[in-house]
């Protein structure tokens, strides 16, 4: 049986170094819920949900034509939303995240992809469906360099769900 459509994003993945500690640092605030694996942890820029594999060629030509530069990303609040979606976001996001973000999102709009209409929210899901607030001794204070965006595709195994990434593409950062 061949795969006729993926289920895909596009979003920052987190360097080894920082999702292992997030991980930790998550662990430590007793959300209960459904806590997202550390091999998921991401910043997702524009969610596709399903599509057609053969348009995974148009999608890769779409990305790569897209001029974005590194940025150093700040993690430093942690934000609870609805449904008990409990992530961590930026006090103060970056304008090279911004734009990147948009010009996906118009590149593919323009394209013809039908995607969401609300406004990005640059956020990293910790966990879903908590019960509780979490209580906080101190501010949360993680921060990494975005070198590069991917296209992951989400499937899920025997733990959950996986995101692979199928294509990255470099996200030069200046001197």
């Amino acid at each position: 049986m061949s795969i006729k459509s993926l289920r895909l994003f596009f979003g920052l993945p987190l360097p080894h170094r920082q999702a292992a500690a997030i991980d930790v640092w998550r662990n430590g605030l007793t959300l209960g819920g459904r806590p997202v694996d550390k091999r998921n942890l991401h910043l997702t820029l524009v969610f596709l949900g399903s599509q057609p594999v053969e348009r995974l060629d148009e999608l890769q030509r779409l990305a790569g034509q897209i001029r974005g530069k590194g940025f150093e990303l700040k993690l430093d609040r942690l934000e609870v939303g609805r449904h008990g979606l409990v992530s961590l976001g930026s006090s103060q996001p970056p304008e090279a995240l911004i734009r990147l973000a948009g010009e996906l999102h118009d590149s593919l709009r323009a394209a013809g992809y039908t995607l969401e209409e609300r406004a990005f929210w640059p956020h990293l899901t910790l966990a879903r469906q908590c019960r509780t607030h979490p209580v906080l001794d101190g501010r949360p204070d993680f921060a990494w360099t975005a070198e590069r965006f991917v296209l992951f595709h989400s499937t899920s195994d025997e733990q959950g769900g996986v995101y692979c990434p199928l294509f990255h593409w470099p996200l030069p950062v200046p001197d």
